[in-house]
This record gives structure tokens, sequence and C-alpha cells, in this order.
């Protein structure tokens, strides 16, 4: 039933029913989604919108879209742009990883190959590890490729479905400490525009 509200709810915001899950609305904090939940038209969501971007500071919408532009030019797997993906979140709202590798359990039948293109991408090293035994769990047997992003000492592992381009955080307690870190990120934006 909240499903089906939520619905009809997003049919009356207009062309901004998906604004929430873009590059720029990954950077609403909490209290902004909590706003955006309870708006009704689509008046009401450009007036959101327009605050918002405002309040991110001049620059920010041109560097969001160089962002996604490069989540979906080094992160896109399958037909599912990078930028829509839960690893382009990650580097949208996080920035450049320090370090970048592709564990692609070749073992699993998932070939190297399809991650061409990657070894350029912001200038890091890619390493593809070809050669890791095959996943046994259903999920990873679903999600057989880990895109492998290190931010200073700190590691994030989302995996990746080579097909379809759907990705997600095995580790529950991981995927716990990258929404918070990913909502840090939002607040800090929020709290200092111009960065």
């Amino acid at each position: 039933m909240m499903a089906f509200a939520a619905l009809l709810l997003a049919v009356n915001i207009g062309k901004f029913t998906r604004w929430a899950d873009s590059p720029q609305g990954y950077f609403m904090t909490k209290s902004e989604r909590a706003e955006w939940s309870r708006l009704t038209t689509e008046a009401g969501a450009a007036q959101f919108v327009d605050r918002v971007l405002a309040q991110r500071g001049e620059g920010f919408v041109d560097e969001v879209a160089a962002a996604a532009k490069a989540a979906d030019d080094n992160l896109t797997v399958g037909s599912r742009k990078g930028s829509q993906t839960l690893r382009g979140r990650i580097v949208i709202l996080l920035g450049p990883p320090t370090a970048f590798s592709i564990d692609t359990h070749q073992s699993a039948g998932v070939k190297p190959e399809y991650v061409r293109g990657l070894a350029s991408w912001r200038s890091h090293d890619v390493t593809v590890t070809p050669d890791t035994p095959k996943p046994t769990s259903e999920l990873r047997t679903k999600f057989p490729v880990d895109y492998i992003f290190t931010y200073g000492k700190r590691t994030i592992v989302v995996a990746v479905n080579p097909t379809t381009g759907e990705d997600r955080i095995l580790n529950a307690h991981m995927a716990r400490e990258v929404n918070e870190l990913l909502e840090a990120a939002a607040e800090a934006r929020a709290a200092k525009p111009n960065q």
C-alpha cells in the first residue's frame, strides 16, 4: 500500500519524479530527503530543486554533471549507466578513489574484456584479477564481479552483475558504513557549498 501511495505522489511532481535518484539528488541531506518526500506538486518540486542547487554553490551543477559523465564513461555495465548505480553514487559523492581494482571471478564465466576502457579512468591504475575462485553463494553467483574502491585506509567493495549492471554491497556491516559515509558527504557539501 505504501509503495502505491508513493507512486501516486511521485506522479504529481512531473518531470522531477526521478530527481531524488539523480546525481544531483544524491547530495540531499537526510532532512532534505524528508522534505522531498512531502512534496506533492511539480511547482513545489521545482522550487525545492532550485533552492537546493542554489544552496550548493556556484559551479555545483557543472561539477556534478562532470562527475556523472565520468561515472557513465567508466562505470557503465550492461545498459545501466554508471551514474545511476551505487558505484557511481560512491564516486560522485566521495570523489575519485585513491585506488581502484576489479575482481572479475573469471572462473564464474565473467571475461575481463567487459571492463574495457576502465584502465584510464581518472588516471588510476586498474587491476583486473581474473583467477579468483568461483563464487559459491546465490548472491555471489548473481553478483560475481567486485569493484573495489579505496579511499585512504577505507576499502569499499561493490558486487556487480556484469550482464545487468545491477550492484550492491554484500556485506551488511560495510553497507551500513557506506550509507553513513555517503550521508556525511552530502551533509558536508550542504554545510560548505563551494567545495
